[in-house]
């Protein structure tokens, strides 16, 4: 090369600009990682979580009430259903109405559950190359256009008989673009990035109580504003508190990876599509790695899969205590309340102690939280009467901080552009084992009713025993 030349495509003025806007974007991400120890994505998960809450039950309710003005019965009649009401003719109406709206919530649930994986695992790939913030924002964006679709469609039924159908092809942009499972696994994926082995624990401990309670503020909320205004509305409302989660996403955070890479949008959006980014996906779970880190990540993967399968009692939970204990729709509510607040406390409280205090490591909070889940299981299977499942509840605070720690593992061991694929793969086997669970023990309890309706919770405390050995 002749002296005093360049190898660079560049004049020296861009040189020198571009060295400035590196330097200008490092100087912003260290910035945005102090303000990050603090606070990053919960507001936007709680706002998500609150207004899928909400609109989960209002929809349920509705999609009901449409079958049955679908089916040919006049308002008057349909009103019935929501009415306290034990007569002959509500009765006549719900066995030809339910079959049939069970069989639309049960679409809209595959949809939400199976459609998104494949989205997710490619978004997931992707956001490891081009940031968390672009693949959140493309996810929420789908969210935004399905509850944007039922609020319309939640209008129109008010003018005209809408089938219920329609509801489910209104969740497909929610699906196809990958739904909660990318943009909970993007938050997860960044608090990897802008966190340390010292506070990871507790920040996604921290994240996962703002999730569970939206979810849960949601879902004590939702009977309230429907009541106050109507079906559309509240779908409005939801609509609202998704777009305002979008905008503190667009304007109130950055991206914990800085981009190496000047692709044109629609070059990162053909890459998005390419077969690399399953290569990539297939790559980190199944390739050889030192210190049997492959295993390890497979197990989580099982151990995940238990877990969840194990909590798909939860759709028979109610009808078990009105059977056992004569529970009404109050007394299981102030229940389930009392139920995630306590799993809010363990999150928010308990890992805190447990890992700086107790200096315990991230396997034993797992091992602890596993543990509680049996004696959870165990102790409401033997209940002889209601105040005992509140006993069960109040000894177990640990049993939902098993997901911080095992999340934690994950991002010690694998490299920093691994991470949203593992995550997206771990949250999206969570979203269809449901599938699965759910008849499971749907079966049992039917099956067992008559006899024993408090068997399931024994079969669940041992699917949650062979995950304990897992760990162990």
């Amino acid at each position: 090369m002749e002296e005093g030349r360049s190898d660079s495509v560049y004049s020296s003025g861009e040189e020198d600009l571009f060295a400035k806007q590196s330097l200008q974007r490092l100087r912003n991400a260290a910035r945005w990682r102090e303000h990050a120890q603090y606070i990053s994505f919960e507001p936007a998960l709680l706002l998500f979580c609150f207004a899928l809450s909400v609109s989960e039950v209002v929809l349920a309710n509705h999609i009901i009430l449409q079958t049955c003005i679908a089916e040919g019965f006049d308002t008057t009649a349909c009103q019935l259903l929501n009415s306290g009401s034990n007569s002959s003719e509500r009765t006549a109406i719900e066995t030809k109405v339910q079959p049939i709206a069970a069989n639309v919530t049960m679409v809209i649930v595959i949809i939400k559950s199976v459609v998104p994986v494949l989205g997710a695992l490619l978004l997931g790939a992707w956001s490891d190359r081009y940031g968390r913030k672009p693949a959140m924002l493309i996810a929420s964006g789908g969210v935004l256009c399905s509850f944007f679709l039922l609020t319309l469609l939640a209008f129109l039924s008010m003018q005209v008989v809408v089938s219920p159908w329609y509801y489910t092809a209104a969740y497909l942009p929610f699906a196809l673009l990958g739904g909660m499972t990318v943009i909970t696994a993007a938050a997860f994926s960044y608090l990897s990035d802008v966190t340390n082995e010292q506070n990871r624990t507790t920040r996604m401990g921290f994240m996962e109580a703002a999730m569970m309670a939206g979810a849960l503020l949601g879902f004590l909320s939702s009977s309230y504003i429907l009541e106050w205004f109507n079906v559309a509305i509240t779908f409005l409302i939801s609509t609202a508190l998704i777009a305002l989660a979008i905008l503190y996403v667009v304007f109130l955070t950055e991206d914990s990876i800085i981009l190496s890479s000047n692709n044109s949008t629609g070059e990162k959006v053909r890459d998005l599509l390419s077969c690399e980014r399953v290569r990539e996906i297939s790559s980190t779970f199944f390739m050889r790695r030192s210190g049997y880190v492959r295993e390890i990540l497979w197990a989580i993967v099982l151990l995940t899969a238990l877990t969840e399968v194990a909590g798909g009692s939860g759709g028979i939970f109610y009808m078990y205590t009105r059977r056992k204990f004569a529970w009404d729709l109050k007394q299981f509510t102030y229940f389930q309340f009392t139920d995630v607040f306590i799993i809010i406390l363990g999150n928010v409280i308990g890992i805190p102690i447990l890992k700086q205090v107790l200096h315990c490591s991230d396997t034993t909070v797992a091992l602890l939280s596993i543990a509680s889940y049996i004696v959870d299981s165990l102790i409401i299977g033997f209940a002889s009467s209601g105040w005992m499942l509140y006993l069960a509840i109040s000894v177990t605070i640990l049993k939902g901080t098993d997901g911080a720690a095992l999340m934690t593992i994950i991002s010690t061991i694998l490299p920093a552009g691994d991470m949203a694929k593992f995550f997206t793969m771990a949250l999206s086997l969570t979203a269809v084992v449901p599938l699965v669970s759910s008849p499971l023990f749907t079966y049992i309890y039917s099956s067992t009713i008559e006899s024993a309706p408090e068997i399931f919770n024994f079969v669940s405390g041992g699917i949650y025993g062979l995950g304990l050995v897992l760990m162990l």
